[in-house]
C-alpha cells in the first residue's frame, strides 16, 4: 500500500511540475502559437547537431508532421503530374516504422505540387483539408476513412493561384475551413459528419492560404482569418461577420494567421513588401495602429512571446515592442526562416540552406547556443520545425528526419 501511495505521490508531483512530455496536435502546436512548454530539452546541442534517431523518406511535401501519444502523422504526394496523389502517413515516433498510410485522394499538381496539408487531430481522429479544397477525416488508430467533404463542389469553393494550403481549427466539436464561395468564405462543420453547421453570409473573399485562429476580442470568441482581401472576424458561433479590415497584397498570399498582442489589438503581416501592421477592433471597426514596411512575412510565421512579436518577414528575424511596434533587435544570421519556442530557446530552420540554430531569446536580447546543417532532402526548407516528446522532427521535401534534443 505504502508502494502505491508512493507512485501515486510522484506521479502528481511531476505532473504539478510539468515533467511529462507534450504532444504536438496541430500546425504552429497544442496552442496553435508556434510554443511548447515541452520540459527538460538540451539548452546546447552537439557540435554537429543533436543525434539522428531516424530517417525515412515519404511522399513529397511542404507540410509539417503532428505527433500524438508516439505516433507521428504527416502528408505527402505521390504520382506524376495529372495523377499526383496524397497520402497520410501514420510513423513510430520513436523509430520512423510505419503503422499505416491512407491515399486520401487527388492533390494539388498545377505548380510547387507538394503537399501542403498538416494534420490537425481530435480525440481519435485526424482531419485534413487537401489543395484542391477536400476535408477528409480519418481514423487516427486505423487509418480507416470516417468522412469526407469537398468544400469547393458543395459550397462553390474556389482554387487560388497555388492550391489551398489550410490546416485546419478545430473547438466545440466544430471544424474550421474556407472553401472561398459565395457567402461562403469560411464555413463550420460538424466534427462528427462533415455537415454543415454554419457559413459566413456576406462573406464571398476566396481563400489566401490562411489557416483561421480562435481569438477572444473583449470577452467575446471569433474565428480570425484572412482572406484575399480582407482581415476578418466572424463569431465562432454563428459565422455571422464581425468587422472586416481592408488588406491585400499583390498575389492575396496571406499565410499567417493573426495573432492577439492585447485586450483588442491584433498583429498581422504579409509577403510581397507588404509589412506588418497593429490593428484596434472596437465593435465592428477594426483600424491601423502601427505598421512596419521592413517586415514583410511570407508565410514563416509570428508569435507573441513574453511580451515580445517574434516575425520572421524581409530575409530577418525580428523582435518587436508590440505596443508601438519599435524593432528591438534582428537575430543574426536566420533569415527567412521558420520557427518554434521550446523552454530551452526558440529553434530556427532556414528556408535557403537548411542551417537550423537553438536562440537563447530575452525580451531585450537574444544568444545564439547552437547551430547545423539540414544536408538531405531537395528543395525548399519550407517545413516547420516540430518538437515533441523530446525529440525534433525537421522535414525536406521527401525526407523527414528525428533529432534526440532531450
Amino acid at each position: 500500500m505504502k508502494t502505491v501511495q508512493w507512485i501515486v505521490g510522484w506521479v502528481v508531483a511531476v505532473s504539478a511540475t510539468g515533467l511529462f512530455a507534450e504532444n504536438w496536435t496541430q500546425w504552429r502546436g497544442n496552442t496553435r502559437d508556434l510554443i511548447t512548454s515541452e520540459p527538460g530539452l538540451l539548452k546546447k546541442w552537439p557540435e554537429n547537431g543533436p543525434k539522428q534517431l531516424w530517417q525515412k523518406t515519404l511522399g513529397d511535401g511542404y507540410s509539417s508532421a503532428i505527433v500524438v501519444d508516439g505516433t507521428l502523422y504527416l502528408t505527402g504526394n505521390i504520382g506524376d503530374k495529372g495523377s499526383t496523389r496524397g497520402m497520410l502517413y501514420a510513423l513510430d515516433a520513436k523509430s520512423g516504422a510505419e503503422k499505416w498510410k491512407f491515399e486520401y485522394g487527388p492533390e494539388w499538381d498545377k505548380n510547387y505540387e507538394c503537399a501542403r496539408a498538416t494534420p490537425t487531430y481530435c480525440e481519435g481522429h485526424v482531419y485534413l483539408v487537401s489543395g484542391l479544397g477536400r476535408v477528409v477525416c480519418v481514423n487516427a488508430a486505423t487509418g480507416q476513412q470516417v468522412w469526407a467533404v469537398d468544400t469547393h463542389e458543395k459550397y462553390s469553393g474556389r482554387n487560388i493561384t497555388w492550391g489551398i494550403a489550410e490546416n485546419p481549427l478545430i473547438y466545440d466539436n466544430k471544424i474550421i475551413v474556407q472553401p472561398g464561395g459565395d457567402d461562403t468564405a469560411v464555413v463550420a462543420l460538424d466534427l462528427k459528419s462533415g455537415d454543415l453547421i454554419w457559413k459566413s453570409s456576406g462573406l464571398s473573399d476566396r481563400s489566401a492560404y490562411c489557416s483561421a485562429a480562435l481569438i477572444t476580442l473583449k470577452g467575446k470568441r471569433q474565428v480570425v482569418t484572412m482572406t484575399e482581401n480582407n482581415a476578418v472576424g466572424v463569431d465562432a458561433e454563428t459565422g455571422v461577420v464581425q468587422w472586416k479590415y481592408p488588406y491585400r497584397n499583390k498575389y492575396s498570399v496571406h499565410p499567417n494567421p493573426p495573432i492577439l498582442i492585447g485586450e483588442n489589438r491584433i498583429f498581422l503581416s504579409s509577403g510581397y513588401n507588404y509589412g506588418s501592421e497593429a490593428i484596434e477592433i472596437a465593435g465592428d471597426t477594426a483600424r491601423k495602429v502601427w505598421e512596419d514596411k521592413s517586415n514583410s512575412n511570407h508565410f514563416q510565421g509570428f508569435t507573441l512571446y513574453k511580451g515580445r512579436i517574434y516575425s520572421s518577414g524581409g530575409n530577418k528575424l525580428s523582435c518587436y515592442d508590440p505596443k508601438d511596434g519599435r524593432e528591438v533587435y534582428t537575430v543574426a544570421g536566420a533569415k527567412k526562416t521558420s520557427f518554434c519556442i521550446t523552454p530551452a530557446g526558440m529553434i530556427t530552420y532556414d528556408e535557403m540552406g537548411g542551417a537550423v540554430m537553438l536562440v537563447d531569446i530575452q525580451p531585450d536580447r537574444y544568444s545564439v547556443m547552437s547551430t547545423f546543417k539540414v544536408a538531405y532532402g531537395s528543395g525548399p526548407h519550407w517545413s516547420s520545425p516540430v518538437v515533441a516528446d523530446g525529440v525534433l522532427y525537421l522535414r525536406h521535401g521527401k525526407v523527414m528526419t528525428a533529432f534526440k534534443i532531450k
